[in-house]
């Protein structure tokens, strides 16, 4: 039982892991846009078909071809956030809600078009290495989740805090005019947003097919539960979206194993509303960081 337990709580992690890469680009998003991205589930989708057809197409193996995907899905968030979302930049919120729910049907639909809607598998060649650690057993492909999602968060931390680019964007959260007048290139800042937070959904997207499967409708469900835990993290840090993130996936990793799987996808929202009644200003509070 012990040792159940424990895998279970190792698939929590690379679920939280996975969680975590989809939430951190919507987090940035809405907090340097204030735009509330639905359609961010289908750059995960599209990163997911991007890898795919890298490695099929050019026959580029799995991370290079993530690595491909992730740099198609930078320009490709660049083109949406300069023909879609700059000119509702500043309306009300509810606009972008709007708009990109409509983006994310019309990419949903445009995936069927031209994919089908048969799901299909990233054939990674770190699928066939197995690794066994104190009884508990999982492929270099699952293990991969947790180290690339590490490490991309801490170059994000990094990038943000320490670099010129990085303490624009936060002057541009913090109050857009002010940076606008000081001189800070503030649509540029939204280029570069859309494009990290587009290639980080593409990173996760490109390992979720590599483990499960690919298909056009496989954004839904995780951007909703990414917004679970940008609400959970509090909505303004780093760290509250990585620790809601861990939280997230272990619930529903140990709720599927010991309570009951066909509720798994439930788990979360469940747990939502409870941090709403115990803790309504999220997992670490409302501070930016």
């Amino acid at each position: 039982m012990i040792t159940v337990f424990f895998q279970q709580a190792l698939n929590g992690i690379i679920l939280g892991s996975l969680y975590m890469l989809v939430a951190l680009g919507l987090f940035l998003i809405f907090g340097i846009l204030e735009v509330t991205n639905f359609a961010h589930g289908e750059f995960y989708m599209l990163g997911a078909f991007a890898t795919l057809f890298a490695m099929t197409g050019l026959g580029v193996p799995f991370l290079p071809a993530a690595v491909l995907a992730m740099l198609f899905m930078a320009a490709f968030g660049v083109l949406v956030e300069r023909t879609v979302f700059r000119a509702i930049v500043g309306k009300p919120l509810i606009n972008g809600m709007l708009l990109s729910f409509g983006l994310s049907t019309f990419l949903t639909n445009l995936a069927v078009l031209l994919f089908t809607a048969d799901p299909r598998k990233i054939e990674s060649e770190f699928a066939q290495i197995h690794l066994s650690f104190l009884g508990l057993h999982l492929t270099l492909e699952r293990l991969l989740v947790p180290a690339v999602g590490a490490a991309l968060v801490g170059f994000l931390a990094y990038f943000i805090r320490h670099t010129k680019t990085g303490k624009a964007m936060r002057a541009v959260a913090q109050d857009r005019i002010a940076a606008q007048m000081a001189g800070i290139p503030v649509f540029r800042i939204y280029a570069i947003t859309f494009a990290i937070g587009s290639m980080l959904a593409s990173a996760a997207g490109s390992m979720v097919g590599a483990i499960f499967l690919v298909s056009p409708d496989m954004g839904w469900t995780v951007v909703l539960k990414a917004f679970v835990v940008v609400i959970l993290g509090g909505m303004a840090n780093i760290g509250g979206i990585v620790c809601a993130s861990l939280v997230i996936g272990l619930v529903e990793s140990l709720g599927g194993g010991f309570v009951s799987n066909a509720y798994k996808d439930a788990y979360p929202f469940l747990l939502l509303v409870l941090a709403f009644l115990l803790r309504p200003e999220g997992l670490m509070g409302g501070t930016k960081g």
